[in-house]
């Protein structure tokens, strides 16, 4: 085994945050108001800048934008969602706290994202159109929309999949959990008529320590996800606060998932970085491409020619021969101060899904991938040096298993 350098310490992520953060935080904190109020309002407007979009409302959690989107899209307990199983569990969970039930397709090969191909067959399959829309075969119930979701930062494709949804009379809403600052054949992601989900949990491309946002082309859709963000109330915190009077109305049955301005705050100077972080993910990320070519024991990640990668994750996929030493590599990573990940276990794995979904499905390309996945370390702050030291090691690693 070729000699490795000195062990060095190289963390999963790392936030991309210097004084500027904590001074808007700080200002904030001196301030008279620190939860839902102007530096939210100037958040979501600097998103609104950033993606050229008309309207956007911060909350509290990707996963409380996407809740909120299903629910105003009228997601219910009568309802299917289609979406992909190589996600976190926040994408299905979403749709089972409205009482629907998601059901999945399988991915494509080389992007990890759901494949357009497998959701026709899926329909196909398992529904019939009826004058209500299409009905399971199974359930009775009826299918209402798909979610894609944007792996690693790689837009799914979203032409054939809008195409899939207008012929079907779906609605769709996009999980850009890893994708701001991405683009899909020249526009950026966000520029849609469908609603799109972004969060800024702390490892994320941009982050407020937990957020998220829901960006729309449809003012009272706009206005609509604004009272579910806040118990549905007619009128915010700030808003009653400025006029004087205390009165609201309760309009929707909503929840409690503002943003602070404290949150906010972080999110300002954030979003003024993004084309910066996002420049610096892609530098590391082709660093990794070059360091690991010609390795013929992984794959390494395949960015389509219509799109540009927020490059949220950099994942390998190790051959099938390696594939039974997956966990064991991680373990080795962890021994020389590497912190890689796994992205992710499939949904229907889980012990709370394995009991909810009526039909395990199966998902081969799915299942492939989660047992030869392994996400290596990207952050913005990555240096090459240390880029080096991580393919360095797991080329070692991989000369010793065979």
């Amino acid at each position: 085994m070729k000699q490795i350098q000195k062990k060095k310490e190289i963390p999963f992520s790392v936030p991309y945050i210097d004084n500027r953060e904590t001074a808007e935080v700080v200002k904030v904190l001196k301030g008279k108001w620190i939860t839902t109020g102007d530096e939210t309002k100037l958040f979501e407007n600097k998103v609104k800048e950033y993606l050229e979009v008309p309207c956007a409302v911060a909350t509290a959690s990707g996963t409380a934008a996407l809740e909120i989107s299903l629910a105003v899209k009228g997601l219910d307990a009568g309802n299917e969602v289609l979406t992909t199983a190589y996600t976190f569990a926040s994408t299905a969970l979403a749709a089972v706290h409205l009482g629907a039930e998601p059901v999945f397709a399988d991915i494509q090969e080389n992007t990890f994202n759901i494949d357009p191909v497998k959701i026709e067959e899926f329909i196909s399959t398992h529904y019939t159109l009826t004058h209500e829309g299409l009905k399971s075969k199974k359930s009775n119930k009826l299918l209402k929309g798909i979610i894609p979701v944007h792996f690693g930062g790689q837009s799914a494709d979203m032409d054939a999949i809008n195409a899939i949804a207008r012929k079907n009379n779906l609605f769709v809403v996009e999980d850009a959990a890893h994708a701001l600052g991405a683009s899909y054949n020249g526009r950026k992601v966000g520029q849609t008529s469908n609603l799109v989900c972004f969060s800024f949990y702390s490892n994320k491309n941009i982050t407020t320590g937990e957020g998220g946002m829901v960006v729309t082309q449809d003012a009272d859709l706009e206005q609509k996800i604004r009272m579910y963000g806040l118990h549905g109330i007619s009128k915010t915190a700030v808003e009653r606060y400025k006029t004087g009077l205390p009165f609201y109305d309760i309009v929707y049955p909503g929840y409690k998932a503002n943003l602070t301005d404290i949150q906010a705050a972080l999110g300002v100077v954030q979003i003024q970085k993004l084309e910066q972080i996002t420049h610096k993910r892609n530098r590391a990320a082709a660093w990794y491409d070059e360091c690991l070519s010609g390795v013929e024991e992984i794959v390494t990640p395949i960015i389509r020619e219509s799109n540009y990668s927020a490059r949220h994750l950099y994942p390998i996929l190790l051959n099938q021969k390696l594939k039974p030493h997956r966990d064991d590599i991680i373990l080795r990573l962890r021994s020389h101060g590497i912190y890689s990940s796994v992205h992710f276990i499939p949904i229907y794995f889980h012990t709370f899904f394995k009991n909810f979904v009526k039909e395990i499905p199966s998902l081969p390309v799915t299942e492939d991938h989660f047992y030869r996945e392994i996400s290596l370390p990207l952050f913005p702050a990555l240096k090459k040096g240390e880029v080096k030291y991580v393919c360095e090691v797991l080329k070692g690693i991989i000369v010793g298993l065979k």
